[in-house]
């Protein structure tokens, strides 16, 4: 006899019931100690990060829910035995199993060959269970010492409001926050040796916050802890959790997340704690309608435009990055406004900004309120970067900032990359818009990449070259459809190992969420101080080496738009040709260095550029330049190429002294014809004759490749 399969409903009544148990906190613990706590030897290592991937752990949606159903029974901390609580914890994690199948049944229903063939993407995806599970089962969209950090910066201009109102401001809580850490980073020092297994036992106590340490920590006063702690907290005596009845209704323990029974203070999850604040003041403030509608509404609304133009400028220089544009079509007709402009070359960035998070009843899977929070939230902000698009691109139009002052464009504009930004953590983002935003593309306009602020400050972070970031959004917009994750995070994480790229002959990739682990553990290392590799090991590191990170290098100083192009060529490249560039540029040095005279070499490049000619340098720059320009005109005119590169190493530092790009369509010229015939007659050579061509050695007696002029056994041997 087939055993009924139970319903949603069913399951959870049947957690409830266990989270009711006397002494199921000690098993809670447990799960949470487990699942909430890594460690890590000598470095933090992407091995170390894995644990958070896969189906051996809880997320953190579901250990909030545990929580939630605990705090509706009432905290019942009556000691049991460890049998007992590896019976409830493997029970709860059997229950919460069954809850998301359940839930993937009933989208399960929907894959008929009727649905296949007759519905729409979006169609088939506008389902209730299948937007409520892509919610509560979603990948973080943020890391916790973000949302610590941006709750400074976001609430800064209220900081008065909520030192009056609350009893302290965002910079105190960051303090706080970091004591509580410190505090429960202590209580687990005594399992140091236990190297992540831990034993089915009681760990309550060391979810318990000691006050008097939080105060020497921060170093503020009793009054500003104890106004932290009664803000964040709940208490079974006040708030019973009662409406929550579903996976998806208002759970309390989320922004208040700080569990306070008997005398003493709990946190189980410190992630819901940072999240909260940076969510939860814009909410108490909502309580001062006079303060909230005059003030608080507006810090809220710039705070997201002022990140983006902060965090731009670093990339591309405070006179490239622009905020607040106005476009006129003449003096009294404004046609756009753009909030965050960012140029580099003749390719610029509309970012459009907004702050629309996803409410509670969408998150429960009403598809009409999933798709009207998306619309205000991003579809609106595409919409306006397009109708800016289509306006910077007419002629005769005026730019102003916010203070009136036309700002003029240094280049034509030759690509355009829309970018929706929201400072929310907007669970699920990826999979709502792959189903539902609407875009166009043209010969200018690029897809659009919708991210978070979050996202956005990970990019800056890893990305910090103008070249890498516009490569990493140009690769973004335009493999939309074919490359695809649970979140931006995984995307980035590949990206910087192995290079955002799909081959010809294959038209889709799904990615798993465990390559975010390399990122995840590079990206502590830089923010929290902890010992490890800064950078993921990869392209990215390689573009940092050698005469292509030089190159690169210059390419990021000298903003002309074929240059651009050129360097965003070079960032699509595999290992393979980084490598024999690299290898041209020792080869001609070295040939330079030995017997005093100029040495070239050429090779072709896929893409805008036809191709590369590398000189060695000699005598005057200026007539360097002019050869080197001859010589990539007539390149360029014999190997029949839209456009073609020519770069002057200096062969004794290593470093790129001159760059040139010569960039229009070919179109026979007799000048040019007789003037080829100067050209050496070997036509450039495949790129396994070049590589066999280009190997050397360095013997005992010659130059020294460092350029001291020494023989090498007498220098660098």
């Amino acid at each position: 006899m087939t055993k009924k399969e139970k319903v949603e409903s069913e399951l959870l009544a049947e957690l409830q019931m266990l989270c009711s148990e006397p002494g199921f906190i000690h098993a809670f613990s447990y799960l949470c100690r487990r699942d909430g706590t890594f460690s890590f030897v000598g470095g933090v290592k992407y091995e170390d990060m894995l644990k958070f991937y896969g189906n051996a752990r809880l997320l953190r949606t579901e250990l909030s829910t545990l929580h939630g159903l605990i705090l509706k029974s009432g905290y019942k901390t009556d000691i049991i035995e460890s049998e007992k609580i590896e019976g409830y914890a493997q029970k709860a994690e059997e229950l919460l199993e069954e809850i998301h199948l359940s839930m993937s049944r009933e989208m399960n229903k929907r894959f008929t060959m009727d649905n296949l063939t007759n519905l729409s993407m979006e169609e088939f995806f506008s389902h209730p269970a299948a937007l409520r599970e892509s919610i509560f089962y979603s990948a973080e969209e943020a890391y916790d010492f973000q949302y610590r950090d941006f709750s400074v910066i976001r609430y800064e201009n209220d900081a008065e409001w909520l030192s009056a109102n609350i009893g302290f401001n965002m910079n105190e809580a960051k303090k706080i926050y970091n004591s509580i850490a410190n505090n429960l980073n202590n209580n687990i020092e005594q399992y140091t040796d236990q190297k992540g297994v831990w034993s089915y036992q009681s760990y309550l106590d060391d979810f318990a916050l000691d006050i008097k340490f939080l105060v020497q920590d921060s170093k503020l006063s009793i009054d500003t802890i104890n106004a932290f702690l009664n803000i964040f907290s709940h208490s079974g005596e006040a708030e019973n959790n009662v409406s929550f009845a579903s996976i998806d209704d208002f759970n309390i323990v989320n922004p208040k997340p700080i569990s306070k029974f008997g005398d003493k203070y709990y946190l189980f999850q410190i992630y819901p704690l940072a999240q909260s604040m940076y969510e939860s003041p814009i909410f108490w403030m909502r309580e001062d309608k006079k303060y909230f509608r005059k003030i608080a509404q507006d810090n809220r609304g710039a705070f997201t435009e002022n990140f983006a133009y902060e965090k731009l400028k670093k990339i591309f220089g405070e006179k490239n990055v622009y905020t607040n544009i106005d476009i006129y079509e003449s003096a009294s007709k404004r046609i756009g406004e753009i909030d965050i402009l960012a140029i580099f070359g003749g390719k610029c960035l509309i970012i459009q900004a907004k702050s629309k998070a996803l409410t509670i009843e969408a998150r429960k899977g009403n598809v009409d309120l999933v798709k009207d929070d998306f619309t205000k939230g991003f579809q609106n902000a595409y919409d306006q970067t397009v109708v800016c698009k289509d306006a910077l691109l007419q002629e005769g139009i005026t730019l102003k900032n916010a203070d009136g002052e036309i700002v003029e464009l240094k280049e034509k504009i030759t690509a355009v990359y829309p970018i929706c930004l929201t400072s929310e953590s907007y669970p699920s983002l990826s999979f709502q818009c792959r189903q539902f935003l609407k875009y166009e593309t043209d010969d200018m306009l690029n897809p659009p990449f919708v991210m978070s602020v979050f996202l956005l400050d990970v990019l800056v972070e890893f990305l910090f070259q103008p070249l890498y970031l516009l490569s990493y959004i140009d690769r973004r917009c335009n493999y939309i459809e074919s490359i695809v994750a649970s979140n931006e995070f995984v995307l980035l994480s590949q990206h910087l190992k192995r290079n955002l790229w799909l081959q010809d002959n294959y038209n889709f990739m799904l990615l798993d969420d465990d390559i975010a682990s390399d990122l995840d553990a590079a990206f502590m290392v830089r923010r929290l101080g902890l010992p490890g590799k800064r950078t993921p090991d990869g392209i990215m590191k390689r573009w940092q080496e050698d005469s292509i990170g030089r190159l690169l290098f210059k390419i990021n100083r000298v903003p002309s738009d074929p240059i651009i192009d050129f360097g965003l060529t070079i960032l699509k490249m595999s290992g393979d040709f980084l490598d024999l560039f690299d290898q041209s540029v020792r080869k001609l040095s070295f040939d330079s260095i030995q017997d005093g005279t100029l040495h070239d070499v050429s090779f072709l490049v896929e893409g805008k550029i036809g191709g590369i000619t590398i000189h060695t340098m000699f005598g005057d720059l200026k007539e360097r330049q002019a050869k080197l320009a001859s010589h990539v005109e007539m390149r360029k005119y014999k190997e029949k190429s839209e456009a073609w590169v020519g770069v002057i190493i200096n062969h004794q530092t290593g470093f790129f002294d001159s760059l040139c790009c010569i960039s229009y369509p070919w179109v026979r010229n007799l000048e040019l014809e007789k003037e080829i015939t100067k050209l050496p007659k070997p036509k450039i050579q495949d790129v396994q004759s070049l590589k066999k061509k280009l190997k050397f050695k360095v013997k005992r007696n010659d130059k020294c490749p460092c350029g001291s002029g020494s023989k090498f056994k007498k220098c660098c041997m």
